[in-house]
Order: structure tokens, then C-alpha cells, then sequence
């Protein structure tokens, strides 16, 4: 994705380019400390800008609204350390907001919830199929048990598909209905740790049953991989 920061604190900007770029390495993410520079950067490619409210000389709320007259699809996410502002900035229907300090997490969240998705854009979580392991931004997502790991690789493997109770029991423990409990436990751990790193919209749950949104993840290696490293018998 490509990226644009306005604020005028170099602070900001730098720690902004730092974060976009361990989330989305191939990406290109430019900065600006005013708006005039902010404008010279500016062109149909950019997904998304980060524009801080309280500028010298305007405000971010008016910048939007110029913006938003040329370039319809732009997700256009304010930072702001005064929420004061937050409720005039609703008027411009922005993807999102951001807090000062900044934090990673917030960050993530945002991302996760752009007005105008990104299209042909991976996911933040990725998965390497052998061996096994589960990335958010460059940093490998530890389950708090095994068996978590082994539920959402058998999720991976069947790419997301919304799957029963029972399916999944079979997977994990050739069916044994008194896991049902435990089964629960995995999946809201499961839930729980992508919650922590901002990606709480992976897991679905829908009608009883568990899926992923395969849109946010992106997949390296090849999923049969995953069934034999397991031997789970499919």
C-alpha cells in the first residue's frame, strides 16, 4: 500500500513511517511536515493519509475536505492528541482516527477497518505452512497452548471455511466429544491473541461455527503441507 503522514511533529512522521513499514515492508509510506509538501506528495496511488488535525496555518479537517473532492477513494485517517476535534472531524466521514501518543495496536486496528479497502492488498497476519508459524508485522504470534496453533492450522488448511464444532473435534481429537469444552478454550484463546495485536477480525464465528477471513492473511507455502506436518487424516 502507499501511505502519506502529515503532522508537524517530525516525531510523529518518523515514528509512523517506522511502524507502516515493520507492518507492510514492501509498501511505500512517505511523510510531510506541512501541507504544502503534504500536496506535491499527493496522487491518485495513495491509499491512505494520516493527516494530523492541528496544522500551522489550516486544519486537517479542511485539508480533508479538499482531498476528498479530488480523490474519491481516499481513506483518509486523522491524528489527533485533543479529542475536542473529533466530533467536527466526523463531518468529512473519515476511515478512522488515531490518538497521540500513537500506538501500534490503534494502528493495526485502523488498517483493519478502512472505508475503502485496498485492493490487491495482503493481510498483516501471515502464515508460513512449514513449519508452521503465525507473523503479525515481523513478529511471530506465540498461542498461549499448542492445541491453539493446531486449530488455527487446520482453519489455514481448510482456507478459512467456516467449520463445526464436530469437524473440528475430529481434527484435534478424532472426535471425542468431552473436548467440546476444551474446544471453546482454544478458540477464544485464539481470538483473544489476534484481538492483542489489532487483528481481532481474523477469527469469525458465525452460527456456532469457526472460520477465518482469508482476506487478511496472507499464506506462504502450500497448505497440504500443513495436514502432513500434523497427520491429520483428511
Amino acid at each position: 500500500m502507499i501511505t502519506l503522514t502529515v503532522d508537524d511533529n517530525e516525531d510523529v512522521t518518523v515514528l509512523m513511517k517506522h511502524m507502516l513499514t515493520k507492518i507492510d515492508p514492501k509498501g511505500v509510506h512517505m511523510t510531510a511536515l506541512d501541507p504544502h509538501d503534504a500536496v506535491k506528495l499527493m496522487s491518485e496511488e495513495v491509499h491512505i493519509i494520516f493527516l494530523d488535525i492541528e496544522l500551522p496555518g489550516i486544519n486537517g479537517i479542511e485539508i480533508a475536505e479538499r482531498l476528498q473532492h479530488k480523490y474519491e477513494k481516499l481513506n483518509i485517517i486523522f491524528i489527533t492528541g485533543n479529542t475536542e476535534y473529533s466530533f467536527p472531524a466526523y463531518s468529512v466521514h473519515p476511515s478512522g482516527f488515531l490518538k497521540k501518543p500513537i500506538d501500534e495496536k490503534d494502528l493495526l486496528r485502523e488498517l483493519h477497518h478502512l472505508r475503502f479497502p485496498i485492493a490487491g492488498a495482503g493481510g498483516v497476519i501471515t502464515v508460513r505452512c512449514s513449519p508452521f508459524a503465525v507473523y503479525e508485522g515481523g513478529r511471530q504470534i506465540v498461542f498461549k497452548s499448542s492445541k491453539t496453533t493446531e486449530l488455527f492450522a487446520y482453519l489455514i488448511y481448510r482456507n478459512g471455511k467456516l467449520c463445526t464444532n464436530g469437524e473440528l473435534l475430529t481434527a484435534l481429537w478424532n472426535g471425542n466429544l468431552d473436548k467440546s469444552g476444551r474446544l471453546r478454550q482454544l478458540v477464544m484463546d485464539m481470538k483473544n491473541s489476534f484481538a492483542e495485536c489489532g487483528a481481532e477480525n481474523v477469527v469469525i464465528k458465525k452460527y456456532g461455527n469457526t472460520g477465518l477471513d482469508m482476506s487478511l492473511i496472507k499464506v506462504e507455502g502450500a497448505p497440504s503441507e500443513i495436514a502432513e506436518s500434523y497427520g491429520w487424516i483428511v
